[in-house]
């Protein structure tokens, strides 16, 4: 992979469009990125990482808060990369998620990530879905983002926790970076298959458990060591208890047989001799009910007689509740009607030819009274309607009296809509000056803001100044001290290294008689040069102590001229004035519309009250009318129903009472009339019975009514004789018979013994033919389980076998049982992975520690019996042991964790099928380091840009400014990060 140019906006501090040519810093394989704490050197790597994977690298991918904060909100935060992997050259081009303010409204929206790859060397199809765009650079690469991030941009706090880790978590890395999955799977096979082979051997265990168990339940003797042998005991000891029950059951049998047919002829010799008893015992009681019979035959006959007489009781009873009901009504009917006075005169008059007269005469009033009564009715809605009509006069009247105020105010309401029309226009075209007013305060504010504090950072550089200028005369002025003083002992130091036979580097001379000698002492070579260095970087430090002060006295310069003569207090008071103002002015201005809309609204209004009066004073007119001609009605109405009733009641009233008076005239006179037909008919009654009396031998009605009896009752006299009769033919019948006379001669049989006996033969046999059921179902029972016993033995061993074999190969691949080291199988294969980075790693500390270091794979289990494997120790070539990475020292423990770093990403690049790796950060950890081991690890970086391999160093170390001339500077500012390239002289 080679990266040729990365573009950011508005990502993380950078609010701005920056672009990184990557070309022309890989010109000499090595370049420097670099800057002060929190500029954003990681950001740079983090623009690579998202561009390839659309994710950051580590913790910082958590909150994913990649908008730059000095950006604008609507700005669209992107990142592009132009690359070449693995020999196809595109550009791909992504935006993160982010939030940005709602088009419409307050708040913000959230925007989805989005993406596109261009093939720039046209090798494909362009993309823009983010899955294809991410499936295709983990193709190209070979390996996924966690070993991007690890081989790629190596983290050195990372590797130094990787190299002291214990043997877990270095295991869950390494498992991140090698696909260790086939083996795990290989695991879980054993582990699956181990499984299976224990559920099938606890099945087949329980199916000799269980049969085992069946035995014993069904008679087997209890042992310790249950086997064939004493299962075919338990099947011949049942075979025998089956035969003896056999034999035992029948004898049983043949004994309650004997006592059952004793007991059949006992039960038949008994119910004979019951039924005899039985036929005398009715013979007895009926003797003595003899005279209630007779006394029921007499009553029968008599209730007979009766019978034909009762209808005629009947019409008496009927005729004479008649007669008193017709008394009653009648009475009734002639107190309701002598409740008036012209009743109780027709009461008193018994003609029912006056009667109907009266009634005659009042139903014809009744008709004369109809029209009268339907013109009444109609009173209610005249009196109404005169109210209805007065109440709306009222109610116009007052509203005449409103309009004609409100018509009166009206020219005032205009002048004072006017008016404030007037103002709001005025303020609306006051705001542009407002507003204008307004930001030019606020700039002059924020510049005294800024002054302030740009005047504390002038004194602050100023001093600095001085300082560096101090400086970097005191390093200028040793330089040329230590100068002068080696050319002064220039004589001394070439005579100090002359030797005896040895030409001379000036003649060549081999004899050397007077060597000079110095009385100053020496200035090497060395002295001289660290003297240049540390007066180079004073001057540097002189150089951007004088920027830093130019810049500042500039921006002061340009904020006195914004500010002028201006306080803060007078411009925040001008600022409060204006503000108000404008939010005042502003207002004034919205109200336009609505008083434009009052203005309006009022000249509508006048228009319609005009009319509104218009419509009253016609509807006033027409209410006068309709008044005088409602009230003449009313006065002729109320005349016509006082000459009809004489003023003493209404006219519905008094055809009310006319017609009540028809009504209870004709009830008397239909009441008289059913009173003499009842009389009639209760006479007819009583002639009609008296002669049936004497007809049927009664002496009077009493005699009658005593003699009826209901049909019940005659019913169950009737039922009683025949019963009786029917009873005494039977038990002379069974008396007479020839077996119940032979029974009733002979003594009474003993049944209680015969049942005990039956019982207790009946018992035995129950008992003895249960104990031969269960005696033959245990042998049958105890046949078939010794039958499935014998195969399931024959099936255990196999199984057992079997799972001791597959059981034992799971344990080893989990580490467990036989394994002495306690390594899994996908331990093991990591375990040798580490191994073979250490290798790698070994090289590069062996020649970054000058030889002393290397590593050393360690695959003993940890303490109580942890899993090992995957330790990491290192060899002192110097003792000669073995010890800790802990016992490094800072900067040991620095190139020990690159020197791994480095081995880690060979091993990785090999594994993703050995595609080179073009490019490759290493970011931080150099601050650690002395000069000496400074040159060893620059020495190795200078290896790994062998062969076309470009290596970015991010690092804020000011050594390595001097040995890297490629460098790529991050700028902070205040309102966000800028870069600056710098790269040697001839590069592209």
């Amino acid at each position: 992979m080679r990266l040729h140019r990365l573009r950011l906006t508005a990502f993380g501090p950078f609010p701005d469009d920056i672009e990184i040519d990557f070309d022309a810093l890989a010109a000499d394989g090595l370049f420097l990125l670099h800057g002060q704490t929190g500029a954003g050197k990681s950001t740079v790597l983090d623009g690579v990482a998202f561009a390839l994977f659309g994710r950051v690298p580590g913790a910082r991918d958590i909150n994913r808060r990649l908008h730059s904060d000095h950006a604008p909100a609507e700005r669209v935060p992107e990142v592009e990369l132009e690359a070449t992997i693995n020999g196809r050259r595109l550009r791909i081009t992504r935006s993160p998620d982010h939030q940005r303010p709602k088009k419409r409204g307050d708040g913000t929206t959230t925007v989805k990530a989005r993406g596109t790859l261009v093939w720039l060397d046209n090798s494909g199809p362009n993309l823009a879905r983010l899955q294809e765009i991410g499936g295709v650079v983990t193709d190209l690469l070979g390996m996924s983002a966690e070993q991007f991030f690890q081989v790629v941009l190596l983290p050195q706090g990372e590797f130094a926790r990787f190299l002291r880790a214990t043997s877990e978590d270095r295991e869950r890395l390494l498992e991140r970076l090698f696909d260790t999955q086939r083996f795990g799977g290989v695991e879980d096979w054993f582990r699956e298959r181990a499984r299976t082979s224990a559920n099938a051997l606890t099945t087949q265990s329980a199916v000799v458990d269980n049969l085992i168990a069946q035995i014993n339940l069904l008679g087997g003797a209890a042992t310790a060591d249950p086997d064939l042998d004493w299962a075919q005991d338990c099947l011949d000891e049942a075979r025998a208890t089956e035969a003896r029950t056999r034999a035992e059951s029948a004898a049983a049998a043949a004994a309650f047989d004997a006592a059952r047919a004793a007991h059949t002829e006992g039960e038949k010799h008994t119910a004979l001799r019951r039924r005899g008893c039985e036929a005398a015992e009715r013979l007895e009681q009926l003797a003595a009910g003899a005279a209630d019979l007779e006394r029921a035959a007499t009553a029968l006959a008599g209730a007979r007689r009766a019978a034909p007489i009762a209808p005629l009781l009947d019409d008496l009873d009927t005729a004479t509740a008649d007669l008193q009901k017709a008394e009653k009504v009648c009475t009734r009917a002639e107190s309701t009607l002598s409740a008036t006075d012209d009743g109780a005169r027709l009461v008193a008059d018994a003609d029912d030819d006056a009667v109907d007269a009266a009634i005659a005469a009042w139903t014809a009033e009744v008709g004369r009274l109809g029209p009268l009564a339907e013109r009444v009715t109609k009173r209610a809605s005249i009196v109404g309607d005169l109210e209805r009509i007065s109440t709306e006069m009222t109610r116009g009247q007052q509203r005449v009296a409103v309009l004609e105020s409100e018509l009166a105010d009206l020219p005032q309401r205009r002048t004072a809509a006017t008016t404030a029309l007037t103002q709001a226009q005025a303020a609306r075209a006051s705001l542009p000056q407002l507003a204008t007013e307004r930001r030019r305060l606020e700039k002059v504010s924020a510049a005294l803001t800024s002054r302030t504090e740009v005047i504390e950072q002038l004194r602050a550089a100023e001093q600095g100044l001085l300082d560096a200028r101090s400086a970097d005369v005191a390093a200028r002025e040793t330089l040329v001290d230590l100068r002068e003083r080696r050319l002064a002992g220039m004589a001394g130091e070439l005579a100090g290294e002359l030797a005896d036979g040895v030409p001379c580097t000036v003649c060549g001379a081999v004899e050397h008689p007077a060597p000079a000698v110095s009385d100053i002492a020496r200035v090497g070579e060395a002295q001289e040069s660290a003297a240049a260095k540390a007066a180079q970087k004073a001057g540097e430090h002189h150089s951007r102590a004088a920027g830093t002060v130019a810049t500042l006295t500039e921006r002061r310069t340009n904020l006195d001229e914004i500010v002028g003569d201006a306080t803060a207090d007078q411009i925040g008071n001008e600022f409060v004035c204006v503000t108000d103002e404008l939010a005042q002015a502003t207002r004034s201005a919205e109200r336009i519309p609505e008083l434009e809309q009052a203005l309006a609204s009022i000249e509508e209004q006048a228009e319609a009250w005009r009319a509104e009066r218009g419509r009253i004073d016609a509807d006033q007119s027409g209410f006068r009318e309709r008044q005088q001609t409602l009230t003449e009605t009313l006065a002729a109405l109320d005349a016509d129903v006082s000459e009809a009733t004489g003023g003493r009641i209404g006219v519905p009233e008094r055809r009310a009472e006319l017609t009540e008076l028809c009504a209870r005239a004709a009830r008397m006179r239909e009441a008289r009339t059913e009173l003499v037909r009842a009389r009639r008919r209760r006479d007819d009654a009583t002639e009609r019975l008296a002669g049936s009396c004497t007809d049927a031998g009664f002496d009077d009605v009493a005699a009658v009514r005593a003699a009826i009896a209901t049909s019940k009752r005659i019913a169950e006299w009737e039922k009683l004789i025949e019963q009786a009769a029917t009873a005494r033919a039977a038990a002379e019948s069974t008396l007479a018979a020839d077996d119940v006379a032979a029974v009733m001669r002979l003594e009474p049989v003993n049944m209680t013994e015969l049942s005990a006996h039956l019982d207790a033969t009946r018992r035995a046999g129950d008992h003895a033919t249960k104990a031969y059921a269960v005696a033959a179902d245990h042998a049958r029972g105890l046949e078939e389980c010794v039958t499935g016993f014998s195969a399931a033995l024959d099936a255990l061993a196999p199984v057992q076998a079997r799972h001791a074999e597959i059981n034992g190969l799971a344990d080893l691949m989990a580490g467990r049982g036989q394994n002495s080291r306690r390594m899994s199988l996908h331990s093991y294969v990591l375990a040798a992975r580490l191994e073979e980075v250490l290798v790698a790693a070994s090289d590069r500390l062996r020649q970054m520690s000058s030889g002393r270091y290397e590593f050393v794979h360690s695959d003993a289990s940890g303490p109580r019996g942890r899993r090992g494997g995957l330790e990491i120790e290192v060899r002192d070539e110097y003792t000669g042991a073995v010890r800790s990475t802990t016992t490094l020292s800072g900067g040991e423990t620095f190139f020990a964790s690159l020197a791994l770093a480095l081995g880690l990403s060979d091993v990785v690049a090999a594994e993703s099928g050995g595609r080179v790796l073009d490019t490759m950060f290493i970011d931080e950890g150099f601050g650690t380091l002395d000069p000496e081991a400074l040159d060893l690890v620059m020495g190795v970086l200078d290896e790994l840009r062998t062969g076309g391999r470009v290596v970015g160093v991010v690092s804020h170390v000011d050594e390595l400014r001097a040995r890297i001339p490629a460098q790529l500077q991050v700028q902070r500012g205040e309102n966000g990060s800028t870069i600056r390239l710098s790269v040697p002289v001839g590069a592209p």
